[in-house]
């Protein structure tokens, strides 16, 4: 792929990788706060003394069921974005609904249990609204929804049972809580598109390691690892290699000038990528003017391909910048890895690279297979022409 097109598919990606980042991060967090919300019933019942068996029983089993439900809530296979928000959508349901329920009970807590009751179920509700505002700020309406649903019953008990002095006073802890939020939020999603962008540089980086800049085919690391996993897998697939020189390059530069040179490059790479096109297929700018194909295909195979595109290649001439044309020719050597003939790759590389030479040699403008595929090319050369 080229750089140009590499950067407009990553950039592309960024906002589904956000989300789904988001999503992971949202389902790890409220996995965690979950259980608290029963054992935080349980010891609600607890300081309320006996007397409430079967209500704290129901009560802690209704919050161990939605913390569970966190759980069973699963993060997206991938990074699609529907999917990723279905599934953000899912988790902030579960949320939501156990922080709606813990209103309620705090409601009902203060109405039923005796003292010390509702003074717990009161400093869990803080705690769980601070939570909130710490770790599950990733979203601001649902965080602002969560921490309402647990902090704004407990202040409409404190201004009703208690004293408008202490129910402002609790307006303003949940003041503060939301701010905390809103600051929470503001550096998580700074510290996630900080992570986004260093991913997409890493591997920005790594592409550009791995391409030639001119053409945008792969370049002589790429080629060096492909043709080595080749030869692993040679007994389970065949790997065959074209090395091909553009025949008198050193003319189009020379006559042209090198823009053109350039231009005859970009055009010899743009038609491999459409020759070469095939799953296991490898196009590369070996250098210069030097390109190889590494494919997934037995020796026979590779030349015939080979000198399909060296026909085509000869057939119709390559565009040229301000409406030019120029008549390329292109050398090619051709062979498949043989473990009883070649050691490794290299010694693949070595054995085509002189069937490139014999074709120069001989005349450009062709074929030349190492050994192993000479009879091969021999019978299928022609009819291909």
């Amino acid at each position: 792929m080229p750089l140009d097109a590499f950067i407009q598919a990553r950039a592309a990606l960024r906002s589904r990788n956000l989300l789904a980042q988001e999503t992971l991060e949202t389902r790890q967090r409220a996995r965690l706060g979950g259980f608290f919300y029963p054992v935080a019933v349980a010891l609600t019942f607890i300081a309320g003394g006996p007397g409430h068996g079967v209500a704290a029983m129901v009560a802690t089993a209704a919050f161990v069921a939605l913390a569970l439900l966190r759980v069973a809530v699963r993060a997206p296979a991938s990074s699609d974005e529907a999917a990723s928000l279905h599934g953000l959508r899912k988790i902030w349901s579960v949320v939501l609904a156990t922080t709606i329920a813990w209103g309620i009970f705090s409601v009902w807590a203060s109405a039923k249990l005796p003292e010390p009751a509702p003074l717990v179920a009161l400093l869990f509700s803080g705690a769980f609204g601070m939570a909130v505002a710490h770790t599950l700020c990733m979203r601001r309406l649902p965080a602002v929804l969560a921490i309402a649903s647990v902090m704004l019953p407990s202040l409409v008990l404190l201004w009703r049972d208690v004293a408008p002095s202490v129910a402002g006073m609790w307006a303003v802890y949940t003041a503060y809580m939301l701010l905390v939020m809103r600051r929470s939020h503001g550096e998580y999603r700074t510290r996630l598109e900080l992570e986004e962008d260093l991913r997409q540089q890493r591997d920005l980086f790594e592409k550009q390691s791995r391409i030639d800049g001119l053409t945008g085919l792969a370049n002589r690391r790429e080629f060096a690892d492909t043709l080595a996993r080749g030869v692993e897998r040679a007994g389970q697939r065949a790997v065959s290699l074209l090395i091909m020189d553009i025949d008198h390059f050193k003319r189009i530069n020379d006559s042209l000038g090198h823009h053109a040179g350039d231009a005859c490059l970009v055009a010899v790479a743009n038609r491999l990528r459409q020759h070469f096109a095939s799953d296991g297929d490898l196009c590369v700018r070996l250098g210069g003017e030097e390109f190889g194909v590494v494919m997934e295909a037995d020796g026979a195979a590779a030349c015939v391909r080979g000198e399909r595109f060296r026909h085509d290649l000869e057939r119709v001439p390559l565009p040229l910048p301000e409406g030019g044309q120029a008549a390329v020719t292109v050398s090619i050597g051709c062979g498949a890895f043989d473990p009883g003939r070649h050691a490794d790759g290299d010694a693949l590389y070595r054995d085509v690279d002189a069937a490139l030479y014999r074709a120069k040699v001989g005349g450009r403008n062709r074929v030349e297979a190492v050994p192993a595929a000479a009879e091969s090319l021999q019978a299928t050369a022609p009819a291909e022409a």
